[in-house]
């Protein structure tokens, strides 16, 4: 026979648990939300330091790439005068074709 009242389980037993925690912290317990709070800051603070560490470093090699192809590059402008100097003048007809006849 089945029992009309129904039983109480776990389910259904109130705890502390249940209620809200933000109205009902006392001294302790916001010193340790305030304690981690702070750590959690320090972390953060770290994690950004690194971080604009790394990008100052890249920032650094981006400008070092730059200025080692400006300078291959005014290598490459006067070398191509000396160069156009130096070549045969059946080179200099045409300077697309690089020497190549087809």
């Amino acid at each position: 026979m089945r029992n009309a009242i129904p039983r109480r389980g776990l389910h259904n037993m109130r705890t502390r648990t249940t209620r809200k925690a933000t109205t009902s912290l006392k001294s302790p317990e916001l010193y340790l939300k305030l304690t981690s709070l702070e750590m959690e800051r320090s972390r953060r603070a770290h994690e950004l330091e690194n971080l604009l560490d790394r990008m100052r470093t890249l920032q650094e090699r981006l400008d070092a790439i730059a200025n080692e192809q400006h300078e291959l590059r005014r290598r490459i402008d006067g070398t191509q005068e000396e160069s156009i100097l130096a070549t045969p003048s059946h080179f200099k007809q045409n300077a697309n074709n690089i020497g190549f006849t087809y």
